[in-house]
């Protein structure tokens, strides 16, 4: 049995996970020199801030085309992001498989082109049942670029600092996702809704040129297997098991999402609170600010404790947006989140690897971001049901703060779990 103290040691979670070459404390401390920041880390942020951007210049664009160009309602604009998340979450396994095959700059060079081919037809849909299809086919593909990038980050940085490249790599996520509704705007404002699709074409064509000087693979060796191609004999799950765990964790983290997005703006029109904009920006920049300043901590931490601060820190963040309805209490409730659970991803995504060999990384990343997916799919009618039942909207901060409460039981099972195969095999 572990004893508490063993429990309690920063990098507990991080060797227990690894299972050959495990990490000694002053072999961690030592490999913090390694180099993180290289010409193939750099390209590969890059083109993730323009993916990101081209991606989320489309977003605010979506629920006013089909109002007004297209004449739909609440539903029909509902179903034109949902069917987003259905047909990602089905192709996230499939994509994973072909990134362990053909290399992660196919995942990215070539996922980013394709995106921009598909979101450029949006501009040539003039049916719903059009934009439909095209919804369908960018959520199939867009997530090729995502699985490879989140692969690659892993496979360029030292095995010590993956948790600090994790934080780099989705800032530079993040930096893409806060001007694009921006850039869209613009650009349907000046061109029409045709312009701003355009635009995101542009911005993910960018991505696609940019991710062209992007290794295939990283170990040499990768290559190899690569080459020799899967083997029939060896039989391949669709999910990758290891990186479940991680990937439930995320979605009750993420829960917060549909709270923030899809109830703060109706809570706030209801009380006339007024606008919504400056708070989801004070949130963004608090995130951007703390996984600059704090990119270490999950590697000096461990996964565990990390991931526990940031799902107490969302917790409370939705609890104060729900108790305290003013425009203040939104403001602060936002600052909670955005500085309790800025580091949750970067965490998790260096748990849903660790001791995955690298030439199956790709699998993993599928199986981990597909929960990003589901979160945002089944989030917003969860926690409309709640709000429903419950006759008020207030219930829904109620609801995800329950909810990414209730992650803190799951991550120290996965932890005690993880703890007791390492005691096993010793």
């Amino acid at each position: 049995m572990p004893t508490a103290a063993r429990l309690n040691e920063p990098h507990v979670f991080r060797v227990e996970v690894v299972s050959a070459g495990s990490l000694s404390r002053s072999q961690v401390v030592g490999n913090q020199n390694q180099r993180l920041l290289t010409a193939h880390f750099l390209i590969l942020c890059f083109s993730a801030f323009f993916s990101a951007l081209g991606f989320s210049s489309a977003l605010p664009l979506i629920s006013r085309f089909v109002s007004t160009d297209l004449g739909g309602g609440d539903l029909k604009i509902g179903i034109a992001f949902g069917i987003f998340s259905f047909s990602a979450v089905l192709m996230r396994p499939w994509i994973g498989r072909l990134g362990d095959w053909k290399g992660r700059r196919v995942l990215i060079a070539g996922g980013s082109f394709v995106t921009a081919v598909i979101l450029a037809l949006h501009a040539l849909a003039d049916t719903y049942t059009w934009l439909l299809v095209a919804r369908l086919a960018m959520g199939a593909v867009q997530g090729a670029f995502f699985v490879g990038t989140v692969t690659l980050t892993t496979d360029l940085a030292p095995e010590s600092r993956r948790g600090e490249a994790a934080s780099y790599f989705s800032v530079a996520i993040y930096g893409g996702m806060a001007f694009g509704p921006w850039v869209g705007e613009l650009a349907s404002d000046r061109w029409g809704f045709d312009g701003g699709f355009l635009i995101g074409a542009i911005c993910m064509g960018i991505a696609a040129v940019i991710g062209c000087w992007l290794p295939d693979f990283v170990n040499p060796d990768d290559r190899v297997k690569a080459a020799e191609g899967p083997n029939p004999k060896q039989k391949q799950k669709l999910l990758y098991r290891s990186a479940l765990w991680p990937g439930a964790v995320l979605a009750m983290g993420l829960m917060i999402f549909p709270a923030m997005q899809g109830f703060m703006p109706k809570l706030l029109d209801e009380r006339s609170l007024g606008d919504a904009g400056p708070i989801f920006a004070s949130y963004g920049m608090i995130v951007l600010f703390m996984r600059l300043i704090c990119s270490k901590l999950p590697d000096i931490l461990g996964t565990a404790k990390t991931v526990a601060i940031a799902l107490i820190g969302s917790s409370i963040g939705m609890l104060i947006m729900g108790s305290f309805v003013s425009r203040t209490g939104m403001f602060v409730g936002a600052a909670v989140i955005a500085a309790g659970g800025s580091l949750l991803y970067p965490a998790l995504m260096v748990a849903a690897v660790d001791g995955v060999p690298s030439n199956e990384r790709a699998r993993a990343m599928g199986t981990f971001t597909m929960f990003f997916e589901l979160s945002g799919g089944v989030g917003g009618p969860i926690l409309g049901i709640v709000a429903w039942t419950a006759g008020t909207t207030v219930a829904a901060f109620y609801g995800a703060s329950l909810i990414a409460l209730l992650g803190l039981p799951v991550l120290f099972a996965w932890n005690r779990n993880q703890i007791s195969k390492q005691d096993n095999r010793q």
